[in-house]
């Protein structure tokens, strides 16, 4: 570390202060003579004033002490192992189950004295760790590449070690994930790149929903390889009963078949449906020849009115997010037009309705006479004075026809349905909705399920809201331009899905028969394998009023009769069980509590769906180990090249430490030390002269 003391005035103002501090010691010790002093006391005096008279004067200059600070940051070595099961199931599970840890430390010690070593997992999450179990269900090579970029952003990350089978089956290619690398990565190469004798079921295509005495399609796509002669035969049971069958004769050593069947939709529920491949002689892996699917079985689809003041892009967006569930019968109608009878729908979505140039009365009244739920869409065109008459748990008054650009903040204490990690991050891009711009008032009734953030903002001003009144429920979006939601959707994750998803739930819980009982329990149909299945609930006493005292109890029972018992716990007036991650299977449960009028039992079933991605591919993929190696200067090895691994890393010219320097400014005027100097000075020359009888 050094130092140098700085000014903003020119240097010569430094003599005038050594002269002001001789000049003031001269006029008291020589012009005025002091009696009784000898010569060396008095030369000693006049040195201290001097010295402590020119210092002060010398702080006047407002002088400046620049520090500047040296460290050094040792070059990152970051290793990644994949924690994928396709890691386990092949020639190299004997290495990662003992001479992983070896390997590591040879790794760790080899590296240790010039380099940070830094452990990781990665698979469906990036973990750091240095003891993967080889568990996971599906292979992100490409959100661990970012998750380190992240990281270590202008930090020194000196190169990537990455020990993987190069299957990956989420996300983007690794490749584009390294397009601006700029540090080597050294891949270590696991998993056998022989294709050998297997039958794999790659994916089933079906839809989620069917109705009572359908017939839903289904599409079986059948993977052959190195089974050129061989027959087999797909099999679709239902409780243990055979459904379907198909012989399939393989001709050739690379063969993809395609099966479409329909099935009968019977009685109402989830239903599970196991398909199932017959193995061949000397096939290598039997666990990819079964799969299983789940169907629900609904009474009827149901109807829905979209009805608009005027044309508007909202309205295919809701229509198309709609009718892709397969749930609803969706029809559009202008309310210049609507002649259709109102009790045939379920529920009505009315875009800017009430509206000042189409007060719609026949049809409002006829909505509010029947007790049918609607979903209300707020726009510049909208009668907000009329729409106060539905009592929909919003009140809006003082609207002159502005509006403002509200950007929604997700409610993650919401309780009516269960929003979806994808959800969550959908909602922190979305782009804002104009929403009208007036004083908004909310029931005890209402959840809010987003708020408006204007500008930089958080209001507690409703965006998305419901309500569920003694006899209806009613949805209210305050804003138009939804449209650009779902496109945003698509921006983000080349799909519509979670948009859709947030609409079809939307709809699914204003149509459905309102709970009315003082016991709410709330959850999703289907889970993922790797995300945990979450409940939520809310107690109301005989009043309606939310009430948290009471215990909630949950069992859930899987499909072999095995019971878990789970309690929940309490978070602000809402309930919330996190049950973590089950088996894929179907699921059945049974939740009770007593609110003080005796036990109320709710009940229920649900999905957790498998994800079966690391059984459809089980071929090494070295090719592209070696493209991301050669593509970031790195090199690709095998396990035993640990030493080579070590000495090529420590060789690299351009994997070197990095030199940080940081400068300090300090007023000199704080510098205690000075401070203390000064009075030093001042006090000797005080105790010399009273010790010599002067003052």
């Amino acid at each position: 570390m050094g130092f140098q003391i700085i000014s903003g005035l020119p240097f010569w103002f430094v003599m005038l202060c050594l002269a002001m501090g001789a000049a003031v010691a001269a006029i008291l010790y020589f012009r005025n003579k002091t009696s009784g002093f000898s010569k060396s006391l008095v030369i000693l005096l006049a040195v201290l004033r001097f010295i402590s008279f020119s210092l002060i004067a010398f702080l006047l200059l407002s002088p400046l002490i620049k520090t500047i600070g040296r460290s050094t940051e040792k070059p990152t070595v970051v290793i990644g192992v994949d924690n994928s099961s396709s890691m386990f199931a092949g020639n190299d599970s004997l290495f990662l189950s003992s001479d992983l840890p070896k390997f590591y430390e040879q790794l760790k010690s080899g590296l240790a004295n010039n380099f940070e070593v830094r452990f990781y997992t990665f698979g469906q999450d990036v973990v750091q760790s240095d003891k993967p179990d080889f568990k996971d269900a599906k292979t992100d090579i490409s959100s661990f590449i970012s998750s380190i970029n992240t990281e270590f952003y202008n930090r020194n990350l000196g190169a990537m070690v990455l020990l993987s089978d190069g299957i990956y089956n989420a996300g983007e290619n690794p490749l584009y994930a390294l397009r601006n690398s700029m540090y080597p990565v050294f891949t270590v190469k696991f998993g056998d790149t022989t294709v050998k004798r297997d039958l794999i079921i790659s994916g089933v295509n079906h839809n989620r929903y069917a109705y009572k005495g359908n017939r839903f399609p289904v599409e079986v796509k059948v993977h052959a390889r190195e089974a050129a002669g061989a027959s087999t035969n797909l099999t679709v049971y239902q409780d243990g009963k055979e459904i379907f069958s198909r012989p399939i004769k393989v001709s050739s050593a690379n063969q993809v078949f395609t099966i479409p069947f329909f099935i009968e939709a019977g009685e109402t529920g989830l239903k599970k449906y196991s398909i199932a491949l017959e193995a061949i002689p000397d096939e290598i892996n039997t666990t990819n020849n079964r799969r299983e699917i789940f169907v629900e079985i609904k009474e009827m689809r149901q109807k829905v009115a979209l009805v608009a003041a005027s044309p508007h892009p909202d309205l295919a967006a809701l229509k198309r997010a709609l009718e892709n569930s397969n749930n609803y019968q969706v029809d559009l109608f202008m309310a210049a037009d609507f002649n259709a009878k109102v009790t045939d729908y379920s529920l009505f979505i009315l875009h800017q309705l009430p509206s000042a140039a189409n007060q719609s009365n026949r049809l409002t009244d006829e909505i509010i006479k029947n007790k049918i739920p609607v979903l209300f869409i707020l726009g510049s065109q909208s009668d907000l004075s009329r729409l106060n008459q539905f009592k929909t748990g919003l009140t809006l008054s003082g609207f002159n026809q502005s509006t403002n650009e509200a950007l929604p903040m997700l409610n993650k204490d919401f309780p009516l349905f269960m929003l979806s990690t994808q959800m969550e991050k959908l909602f922190a891009v979305l782009p804002p909705l104009i929403s009208p711009f007036a004083n908004y008032q909310i029931s005890n009734a209402t959840y809010i399920l987003a708020y408006q953030k204007l500008g930089q903002a958080i209001t507690n001003i409703p965006l998305i809201a419901f309500t569920q009144t003694a006899e209806v429920r009613y949805g209210i979006i305050a804003g138009e331009g939804i449209w650009k939601w779902r496109m945003q959707d698509f921006a983000t994750n080349a799909t519509h899905q979670t948009f859709d998803d947030l609409i079809n739930k939307t709809v699914q819980y204003l149509s459905q028969p309102g709970d009315k009982g003082n016991f709410r329990l709330y959850w999703n149909n289907y889970y993922a394998e790797n995300e945990p299945v979450d409940f939520s609930a809310r107690l109301y006493n005989d009043t309606d009023e939310p009430i948290t005292g009471p215990e909630v109890e949950m069992q859930i029972t899987n499909e072999d009769g095995k019971e878990f018992n789970y309690s929940f716990t309490t978070n602000g007036l809402i309930y919330q069980l996190s049950a973590g991650s089950l088996p894929a299977g179907l699921y059945s449960f049974k939740a009770q509590t007593d609110p003080g009028t005796g036990v109320v039992i709710r009940s229920g079933n649900f999905v957790v769906s498998p994800l079966n991605l690391e059984d459809v591919n089980t071929v090494a993929n070295h090719r592209l180990l070696n493209a991301m190696a050669s593509e970031t200067g790195g090199t690709s090895f095998v396990p035993a090249d640990v030493q080579k691994i070590i000495e090529v890393i420590k060789n690299r010219e351009d994997i070197k430490p990095v030199v940080y320097s940081k400068k300090r400014y300090t007023d000199l005027v704080d510098f205690f030390p000075l401070l203390m100097l000064i009075i030093l000075l001042m006090g000797v020359e005080w105790f010399l002269r009273k010790f010599h009888g002067s003052y």
